[in-house]
């Protein structure tokens, strides 16, 4: 999944007078500072903005993850002779988690169109 493509370019920035309003909205209805979950909508233009640009880091989490997997399994192939890669417990482990990050990726790249 390294270099996927499909994945929907960020939306812009809203405009920063338009953020400092909210800002201010924010500080009006807060006595203390605003919880931060409130805060980080405001400032990304909105839940939905957030759900997206959230989303898409997930997505280059996974794409990071399992790309060092796989470099990961294939250095430790390279290293072992042939008639132990069928036992190696790490090799297991790394072939596992390269899956996992592959899925991961899918579901959510499936879900996002």
């Amino acid at each position: 999944m390294t270099g996927f493509t499909g994945a929907p370019p960020p939306p812009l920035p809203a405009p920063l007078s338009l953020v400092s309003n909210r800002l201010d909205d924010l500080e009006r209805r807060h006595d203390d500072a605003p919880p931060r979950s409130v805060l980080r909508t405001a400032l990304l233009d909105g839940a939905d903005r957030h759900a997206a640009l959230a989303r898409v880091a997930v997505l280059r989490l996974h794409d990071r993850l399992a790309a060092e997997a796989r470099q990961g399994a294939a250095q430790r192939r390279r290293s072992l002779p042939a008639d132990r890669t069928a036992g190696d417990v790490w090799l297991s482990r790394l072939a596992a988690a390269l899956a996992h990050h592959r899925n991961a990726a899918s579901i959510l790249f499936l879900a996002g169109t």
